[in-house]
């Protein structure tokens, strides 16, 4: 079986801040953090990450999940969009933090983007 490239964008915005994650798995992977579009660092993944990020993709469903009762008006703490595309699928998603309040649907995503976040933390 050909294993085809991975790119997975995740981009975070929390007040005053803008967090861009950029991870290209193939046969040189790497991951690379920006905030507001300046490069703060690059790194190569080590085979272990790149196991624990393909088993979180594969682990991705549709969350389907009724509209959350938030107030209207009030402005999220958090917004993530996550974009991951491969030579036969592109997937993407956008939730706000409140979207996540008691939903199970979510978990498989911010597993991903937690670990995402991790990486960048522990390097």
């Amino acid at each position: 079986m050909t294993t085809y490239p991975i790119a997975i964008e995740l981009t975070v915005w929390r007040e005053f801040e803008l967090n861009q994650y950029e991870i290209v798995i193939d046969a040189q992977s790497k991951l690379t953090v920006k905030r507001t579009d300046d490069v703060l660092h690059n790194r190569e993944l080590l085979d272990p990450e790149i196991d624990l990020l393909v088993r979180s993709v594969k682990a991705i469903q549709i969350p389907l999940i009724a509209v959350p009762s938030v107030e209207l008006n009030r402005k999220s703490a958090a917004s993530y969009e996550l974009i991951i595309e491969s030579a036969h699928f592109s997937l993407e998603f956008n939730w706000e933090v409140e979207d996540l309040d008691g939903s199970k649907e979510f978990q498989a995503l911010m597993k991903i983007v937690d670990l995402i976040q991790g990486l960048d933390q522990f390097h």
